[in-house]
C-alpha cells in the first residue's frame, strides 16, 4: 500500500510519464540509514528498452517539477534516485507478473515459508490473478499467493 507521499508524487509525475511515453515500474519513499529516499524506477511500455537519454530527460523533468510545485509534497531533505528497473527487476505488483508472463521471462521467487519443501523457486509465470500466480517449474505447476512471496525478480542468465 502506497503511503501519502508516494501517492502524491505518482499523481504529480503521471503527466510526465504520459508525455515522455514512459512506464512507472515502481516508486517508493523510504528512510534508509537516516536518509529519506524517493526512488523512482521507469521503463518503456511494451517491453521496449529504456535508454540513458530517456532516464536523463525524465530525471530533468521530475527535478524541475519537484523544485517548483506548491505545496511541496516532501518538505524535508531527501535523495532522489531515478533509474531503470534493471535486468533483474523486482516483481511486486500483479501487473509486473503479467509483464513477465507476456515476455515469457523466467523468474526467481523467494517465499517467506517453504512450500513443497523449498523456499526458492524458479519458473515461468503460467497465470496471474489478483491474489497470486501459478508458476510453471521443473517440478510442475506451483500455485502461490502474493502474501507468500517474500521477493520475486527476473532470472537473468548470461
Amino acid at each position: 500500500m502506497a503511503n501519502k507521499v508516494e501517492q502524491e508524487i505518482t499523481a504529480l509525475i503521471t503527466p510526465i510519464l504520459v508525455e515522455q511515453n514512459d512506464l512507472l515500474w515502481d516508486l517508493t519513499y523510504t528512510k534508509e540509514g537516516g536518509q529519506k529516499i524517493l526512488r523512482i524506477m521507469v521503463d518503456k511500455p511494451d517491453h521496449a528498452f529504456i535508454t540513458m537519454a530517456d532516464i536523463t530527460d525524465f530525471t530533468q523533468a521530475v527535478n524541475e517539477l519537484l523544485d517548483t510545485v506548491e505545496p511541496d509534497p516532501i518538505p524535508e531533505a531527501y535523495l532522489l534516485d531515478i533509474s531503470s528497473p534493471g535486468a533483474d527487476r523486482p516483481l511486486k505488483q500483479p501487473w509486473h507478473y503479467r509483464w513477465a508472463q507476456e515476455a515469457d521471462e523466467t523468474i526467481l521467487v523467494a517465499l517467506f515459508a517453504a512450500k513443497e519443501g523449498q523456499k526458492k523457486w524458479q519458473g515461468k509465470v503460467k497465470s496471474v490473478t489478483d491474489d497470486g500466480i501459478v508458476l510453471s517449474t521443473a517440478q510442475g505447476d506451483l500455485s502461490l499467493q502474493f502474501d507468500e512471496i517474500a521477493k520475486a525478480v527476473l532470472d537473468i542468465q548470461f
